[in-house]
This record gives structure tokens, sequence and C-alpha cells, in this order.
């Protein structure tokens, strides 16, 4: 039987949380959940069909208007939900991350380490210098490897590992003439 999700649109925004207790919607994610979801994990058990979702009122919710739910709120949430989905294909174990637009990816099912992170970018979008300093800086600290996610306006995905880069910045001696 599935379990079920509720969806409400609140004051906050989107509020996804687990009716009753559903041992099962930690299953499928592979990892302990609260009494909320984050609309990325609701979207993934939405999409595969795992879990029936009902907003407030009692009425069905499909994948289709959650999405368009979560993309009023979020101009990210497209892109946001194809690298969900792309790591959950891929046998990873993304959780929705500390910043906008970032997921922790577990070390494993048995090891709840966090181990990356991802921050996910668009291909169209400008993204500043300082967001990237902040973010490597950010995982760093927390012994996380940093990693971007790119998509692409066809919807295809680049993952590429990035480093802080520190110039060396040298005082230049004028040029004697003489």
């Amino acid at each position: 039987m599935k379990g079920a999700i509720i969806v409400s649109l609140g004051e906050n925004g989107l509020e996804v949380t687990v009716a009753g207790r559903s041992p099962c919607v930690s299953r499928l994610l592979g990892y302990e959940v609260g009494g909320r979801l984050h609309p990325l994990e609701a979207l993934y058990l939405a999409y595969t069909g795992q879990c029936r979702i009902v907003d407030d009122s009692g009425g069905e919710v499909d994948f289709a208007e959650l999405m368009r739910r979560y993309a009023n709120l979020n101009p990210y949430a497209w892109v946001e939900f194809e690298v969900y989905y792309d790591l959950r294909r891929r046998g990873r174990i993304p959780v929705p991350g500390p910043r906008e637009h970032s997921l922790l990816l577990r070390k494993s099912r048995k090891d709840p380490r966090f181990v990356k992170y991802l921050l996910i970018l668009e291909e169209s979008r400008l993204v500043h210098v300082s967001l990237l300093d902040e973010f490597v800086e950010e995982a760093l600290r927390n012994k996380w490897e940093p990693l971007v996610a790119i998509v692409d306006r066809y919807g295809d995905i680049t993952y590429y590992s990035i480093r802080r880069f520190r110039p060396l910045l040298q005082a230049v001696a004028p040029l004697n003439r003489a």
C-alpha cells in the first residue's frame, strides 16, 4: 500500500508532511524522515509513483500539479528535480542541502555521513564568483567534497569537481630606466 503525503500551500510556501507514521517513505528515500519532507523528496516519490500525494483539502495531487506549485515558489524547481532524480537513478542518496539549490550526498545507506556537497546551476543563469567561493569554503569547512551540477537547456547534466583558487598577487617593481 502506498504511503500518503499531505501537501499544503501555507504562509511559508509549500509545506509537505508525511501522514501518520510512514516507514515506507524513509525506506524509499534511504534515510530517516521526520514529519516533514522537502518538496524535492515529495516530487521524487510522486514521479516514481511510490506515494499518494493529497492536498490539505483531501484532493489527489499528481506530479505535474506538485511541480507547478513548487515552480511558482522556486524558479530552479525543474532543474533541481532533474539533478535529484539523476542522482537517485545512479544509486546515490541526495538530501536537500543547507543552502538554496544545493544537495548533500550521503556516503551510503548504512553510513549516514555526508561526503559531497553539490551546487545546482543552470547554464543560462549568471553566477557570481563570490557565491562559488562561499560554497567551496562551506564545503571544505564541513569536510565535504564540493561539486557543481550544471544543467543545460536540453536537460543534460554535467558534474564538475571544483577547487579553491587563490591567485598569487605579487608586487611588480617598476622598471628602472636608465
